[in-house]
């Protein structure tokens, strides 16, 4: 019996991506799947939850959180993983940088493992389009990551990953995800659990602005100092 599918994905202004990623997914799924979309958005100022409302007419798996206002992209995808349904739950992002063509490939390696992750440090994974400062600072954040957590994930920035709901549903409520990134709090708190990291080619995203800062890189390694001193 082939699993259900639950992918969460937070938004903020990303009104222009929102028809091609429903596109590009009901492209890669449908008629393999059962699955539901959930955008969670926190109130974009271009109105990026209309967009979402429209093409719920043309798709009736996805289904729409509206926040009041910016809370971050790891308190979003926390509170779409506490809507899905789905036997597996997948996070990623609007902005076509994560290509829904990956999404079986994550979906097949999911039945043997707990979770997976959509890696850009593996062989045949990679990044398209980055300019220079921003291979830079991901690269150093996830090599600095490791060194403090000491944990076997070569791309532990990644923002695209899927998780078995049984590994990760009892645990959700103790997760307190500050910033934009929550796969590193997700596999410090998982105990014991088998993780596979995918190649993906990471493409950087053609419409609207990298929600990317210098303050979201601290936040991020704060994060890891803290986890390593919870978890000794």
């Amino acid at each position: 019996m082939k699993k259900q599918i639950s992918i969460v994905i937070p938004t903020y202004n990303e009104r222009n991506n929102i028809v091609p990623l429903c596109n590009k997914i009901a492209t890669s799924l449908n008629g393999k799947y059962k699955y539901e979309v959930i955008f969670v958005d926190d109130n974009s100022p271009d109105q990026t939850y209309e967009e979402i409302n429209n093409v719920m007419t043309q798709y009736p798996m996805i289904h729409l959180i509206r926040r009041e206002g910016k809370l971050g992209l790891g308190s979003a995808v926390k509170e779409g993983f506490n809507k899905a349904s789905g036997d597996y739950w997948i996070m990623m992002d609007a902005d076509l940088s994560h290509d829904p063509i990956y999404l079986p490939d994550m979906i097949k390696a999911l039945d043997n493992n707990d979770i997976v992750i959509g890696s850009r440090h593996v062989k045949g994974g990679g990044v398209k389009n980055w300019p220079f400062y921003r291979k830079f600072i991901s690269s150093v954040a996830s090599y600095i990551a490791r060194l403090i957590l000491t944990v076997p994930v070569k791309d532990i920035t990644s923002g695209f990953a899927g998780f078995r709901k049984e590994i990760l549903e009892k645990g959700l409520s103790q997760l307190t995800p500050k910033g934009f990134k929550i796969l590193v709090e997700i596999i410090v708190n998982v105990k014991h659990a088998k993780i596979k990291e995918i190649p993906i080619v990471f493409v950087d995203r053609q419409y609207g602005k990298s929600k990317l800062s210098i303050k979201e890189i601290i936040l991020f390694l704060l994060l890891c100092i803290r986890l390593r001193k919870i978890n000794g």
